[in-house]
Order: C-alpha cells, then structure tokens, then sequence
C-alpha cells in the first residue's frame, strides 16, 4: 500500500516538473530591443514607415487594448414612502484597437517608449 503512494507522488512531481518549461521564444508584444527584422518577422509589415527627426523611423501598426471606464449611477428613490439615496459604482471594460507608432532607432532596434497592447496582425 505503502509503494503505491511512494509511485504516485513520484509520478506527479514528474508531471509537474515536466510542467515547468523555460520562457516562451514567441512574441505576443512588441518589446524594447528588438531589430527591424523581428518586427516583420513577428508583426508582419508595418501599416506605414515614417523617418523622424532623429536619424531612425516610426512604423505603425494597430494594437489591441483593453480600455476600462468607471461607470456608475446615483440618486434617490421612494422606498415606501421613505426617500433612500443610493450610489452604484462598477467598471467597464472594452478591447479597443488604436494605431500606434513603434520608434526604431537608427541602430536598426526598438526604442521606448513601446505602445501598450498586443499588435494585431492583418
């Protein structure tokens, strides 16, 4: 009975070691650092590339980001013939895609700041 239970941890440390696998390589951010050539790589091409004043460029692309607003309400009501006053605060929360620049230095990589959000690819 003993043995049995001896097996079964061994085999779920083995599992859950099996789990624990090194950094993803795969991009899912655009991320201070990297070369024109990871951007196509990963991003595909740009919407559009502009030069700016200091020697690199801005390329645009669209990014999908989660915006979140306060709601809320107040006022009185009638509860019974007596008046109540009540105040209801909540969040909400859209995706939203805007077109950002990401400023490649002149080197040829990435500078920040770097737009917030997940590009989204065509």
């Amino acid at each position: 009975m003993k043995t049995g239970y001896i097996v079964l941890a061994a085999l779920s440390l083995w599992v859950f070691a099996g789990c624990s696998t090194g950094p993803k390589t795969t991009y899912s951010n655009v991320l201070e650092g990297m070369s024109r050539n990871n951007l196509r790589f990963y991003f595909g091409e740009p919407l559009r590339i502009e030069p700016n004043a200091a020697g690199g460029e801005n390329w645009y692309y669209h990014f999908a980001a989660w915006k979140v607003k306060p709601v809320g309400e107040s006022g009185t009501r009638d509860d019974f013939g007596e008046k109540t006053s009540y105040v209801s605060l909540g969040l909400s929360g859209s995706k939203e895609i805007e077109e950002h620049a990401v400023h490649v230095a002149a080197d040829g990589f990435v500078v920040g700041p770097v737009p917030v959000g997940k590009v989204v690819k065509r």
